[in-house]
């Protein structure tokens, strides 16, 4: 059902009610405290008739609420003594939070004390408006219709409905835009200004704050879709799933086929289409394509029918005997596409599509390394033979066991690290079985330093060495291990686990710092091997130490990678001690740091679209700082003073280029690059990374 513009006005209020938890605001008591402030508009003047909502920082579950008065001064009392995040909800204007935030995780959180009053003072986004009037396609008024427009930068999105003139009006913080609509109810197909299906078409609409923008747009005719689908013998397939989805495949209208095979789409918006259909585990385009980039486009006009016929592809098999890239021996074990040859050198893959595949080849044993076959031709009834080579890979064994006791522990994770490499790899999680034992691979040739990670909370982490563990990689023992051939590493003996914990402040206000993130490793970017984040008051707890002396890394924005002690250096840090089954205590008055950041372009300054950029300590190897790249740009914070030089994996033309960042030295010869981050202020540092 929509409602119409008057009634939804009147609902506001209810709307803005519904979203408090019942029973949540509480009596009122000596234990509780006071939010207050005043709300201004972008022009300094009292913001009156606001809705102002208090809520938890956890679950946002909204605690208490009122409005704003004449002047915008507004007070929230009664609430329990903790860290909260305050709300700002106009009725003709895009909702805020505390301080000038959009959304409400990013809120600058406010905290009562019990018998206090906080202040939270805030002032209204500037804002543009955008307006406009919205047709069908025989010229007349749309009412009630829903309009959308989302940031393209931040996706911050803001919306309003069309009047009986079909005519719409919104505020929008300054921005560029994409405006969209979903003009036939109960289709769910969006309409992308001016007249696009997909939002990679769509215009880019500029809103400028204190400025109108008037854009008006006609709604798509609609058109309708038959067809029918066979098998390759001809014969009709039933109840398979048909999804007719834009050129772009940004979805669409699903549909089914009936006893006879035929489906049908009884209304589409016009335009160009990609139609998938869905057999069992099968996939297959129209016509007769085995992905979506290379499906053919179908058209809907409006007020016409289009018709589609599509027969499914036979099926033929893929026999595969891999063998070793070194020796030329057979590989017994292997597995390719779900198949494993289980000790034969064979797999046979059967059931695909005619057509060409890309079919992976790994091992379970670790002895060689993953091989993708691309392009690999199938034709419909006949077998293909196929005998690639496998690259073989070093393997590393070892046994997990209790340091007292001398039983066997299982779920136990080890890495094996390469020098300046200490963090864990993607996909982490190789791990003991019921005897403790593991094989780690496949591996390049080098010398590798373990590192052990317990699942259960019982046992501590540590780098292995050889008469136990130790929280100091340098102590670790090195394991030299070579391809082809599989070496017994050391035996991991676990101790129980301790704790550290404490709290972190910044170094310059002395407030809380919350949502910093604490480890024993800077982890892979994105991946995350970080085990205790700080709270609102910046408490945290680090569990499953070994009872050794760990050094420990604290990073989370606006904060930079730093060492307990304040170093940027693992191998510089103060060591916190750990012992079994005790909390050891650690404060950190966390620092901010220099900030690092340039262009990442290719060697003709095209600027790269997407990726990231991280900047590794000099002497470790641990990150100590990383950037998304954003319009061809990376920026990031790091701790002075120290070395670092640069790892990137970016995009430019839907190809990735990942590396370490290398200049050419006097002699000519690409070389890893090296920058000194001062102790404070900027370094920046262009990329220019090699597509060649």
């Amino acid at each position: 059902m929509r409602l119409s513009l008057p009634r939804r006005v009147a609902l506001v209020g209810v709307v803005v009610a519904s979203l408090l938890a019942p029973g949540a605001i509480p009596a009122q008591a000596a234990e509780t405290g006071t939010v207050s402030g005043r709300l201004t508009t972008s022009t300094g003047a009292g913001a009156a008739d606001v809705a102002v909502i208090v809520y938890e920082t956890e679950s946002y579950f909204g605690v208490g609420q009122t409005s704003t008065d004449s002047n915008g001064d507004w007070s929230v009392p009664d609430l329990a003594a903790g860290t909260y995040a305050v709300g700002f909800h106009p009725l003709d204007a895009p909702e805020q939070y505390y301080r000038q935030k959009s959304k409400p995780w990013e809120a600058d959180p406010v905290t009562v004390t019990a018998g206090g009053t906080v202040t939270a003072d805030d002032q209204l986004f500037a804002t543009g408006t955008i307006t406009g009037q919205i047709r069908d396609a025989a010229g007349q008024p749309v009412y009630d219709l829903l309009v959308e427009a989302v940031d393209v930068d931040t996706y911050d999105r803001t919306a309003t409905r069309t009047d009986p003139n079909g005519v719409y009006r919104m505020a929008a913080r300054a921005g560029t835009y994409h405006l969209s609509f979903q003009p036939i109810e109960g289709l769910w197909q969006t309409q992308y200004v001016p007249g696009k299906l997909d939002p990679v078409d769509a215009g880019r609409y500029r809103v400028t704050a204190g400025a109108q923008l008037v854009v008006d747009e006609t709604v798509l005719p609609t058109g309708t879709m038959t067809g029918t689908l066979t098998s390759a013998d001809g014969s009709p397939v039933a109840d398979a799933h048909v999804a007719v989805n834009t050129a772009n495949m940004y979805g669409g209208v699903d549909a089914s086929t009936d006893a006879n095979g035929v489906f049908s789409v009884p209304a589409l918006l016009a335009g160009s289409y990609k139609i998938a259909f869905y057999v069992g585990e099968r996939q297959q385009f129209h016509w007769g394509k085995l992905t979506h980039e290379e499906a053919d486009v179908v058209t809907v006009s409006g007020g016409q029918t289009t018709t589609v016929v599509e027969r499914m592809l036979g099926t033929g098999s893929v026999r595969i005997s891999a063998v070793d890239s070194v020796t030329g021996a057979p590989v017994a074990d292997f597995c390719a596409h779900g198949e494993c040859s289980n000790g034969t050198g064979t797999v046979l893959v059967t059931g695909l599509p005619e057509g060409r595949h890309d079919i992976v080849l790994y091992t379970t044993n670790g002895r060689y390394f993953q091989r993708e076959l691309t392009d690999v031709r199938v034709v419909a009834d006949r077998t293909t033979q196929l005998t690639p080579k496998m690259r073989p890979g070093a393997v590393i064994t070892t046994t997990v066991v209790d340091a007292q006791t001398g039983a066997p522990v299982s779920r136990v994770c080890v890495a094996a690290m390469l020098p300046k490499q200490a963090r864990l790899p993607e996909g982490f999680g190789e791990c003991t079985d019921s005897a403790g034992r593991m094989t780690i691979g496949p591996l390049a040739t080098g010398t590798y330093k373990l590192f052990a990670f317990p699942r259960s909370t019982t046992y501590g982490r540590q780098w292995v060495g050889a008469d136990g563990g130790t929280g100091d990689e340098r102590q670790a023992v090195p394991v030299t291990a070579t391809a082809g051939t599989v070496v017994a590493g050391p035996q991991v003996r676990l101790d129980r686990a301790g704790k550290i914990s404490g709290v972190v402040t910044d170094a310059v206000t002395g407030a809380p710092a919350a949502y910093v993130d604490v480890s024993v490793l800077t982890g892979h970017p994105w991946l995350g091997t970080d085990d205790a984040t700080t709270d609102a008051q910046g408490r945290y707890t680090l569990e499953r130490l070994g009872p050794y002396a760990w050094p420990v890394v604290f990073s989370g924005h606006p904060y930079p990678h730093q060492w307990s002690g304040n170093t940027v250096s693992r191998y510089t840090a103060t060591p916190v001690p750990v012992t079994v089954g005790n909390t050891t205590p650690y404060d950190l008055a966390i620092r901010t740091g220099s900030t690092v950041g340039g262009a990442v372009t290719d060697p003709t300054g095209t600027p790269f679209t997407e990726g990231y950029v991280a900047a590794h300590n000099a002497e470790t190897g641990d990150i100590v700082g990383r950037s998304a790249i954003e319009n061809g740009r990376h920026t990031m914070t790091v701790l002075g003073r120290q070395r670092i030089y640069f790892t990137y994996s970016a995009f430019l033309g839907g190809r990735q280029y990942s590396g370490t960042y290398k200049l050419p030295d006097a002699d000519g010869v690409p070389r890893v690059a090296r920058f000194t981050v001062p102790a404070s202020g900027t370094l920046t540092v262009d990329l220019t990374i090699s597509t060649s």
